[in-house]
C-alpha cells in the first residue's frame, strides 16, 4: 500500500488501511479526486471537535461513497432503467426502505411536470 502522504492532513497508515478494507468489502477500490476530497472532509470534521480525532473508518467510507454518487450525478452516469420504479423484485423491495427512493422517481415527476407517454405520476 502506498504511503498516505498524498492525502490531506496525512492520516495514519492504519486508518487509511481500515477505510480501504471497509470499501473493498463492497468491491470499491478508492482513488481519484473523490478519495482525496473524502479525506479532506474527514480532516475538517476531525478539527471541528474540541479534542480533534478522526471519524471512524465506516464514516469516512460513507463520505467517499456519497462523493462518488455526486460525481456520477455530475457526469450524468447516475441513472436507473426507465421502468426501475415499476418493476422491483421482492428481494430488491426488501432491501429498500418503505419510503420512496428519490432515484426511482423520475425528475419530471419531482419537478411537477405532466407524465409522458401515458405513465401515471405517483
Amino acid at each position: 500500500m502506498a504511503v498516505p502522504e498524498y492525502l490531506p492532513a496525512r492520516p495514519t497508515k492504519r486508518l487509511v488501511r481500515l477505510v480501504r478494507a471497509h470499501l473493498w468489502r463492497y468491491g470499491i477500490r478508492p482513488r481519484g479526486k473523490a478519495w482525496r476530497a473524502a479525506w479532506s472532509w474527514a480532516h475538517a470534521i476531525a478539527n471541528s471537535y474540541f479534542y480533534p480525532h478522526w471519524p471512524s473508518s465506516s464514516e469516512i467510507s460513507t463520505q467517499y461513497v456519497l462523493l462518488l454518487l455526486v460525481e456520477m450525478k455530475e457526469n450524468s452516469a447516475l441513472r436507473l432503467p426507465y421502468r426501475a420504479n415499476k418493476v422491483i423484485p421482492d428481494e430488491v423491495r426488501a432491501m429498500l426502505p418503505n419510503i420512496p427512493v428519490p432515484l426511482l422517481i423520475h425528475e419530471s415527476v419531482l419537478a411537477g411536470e405532466n407524465p409522458k407517454n401515458g405513465d401515471v405520476a405517483e
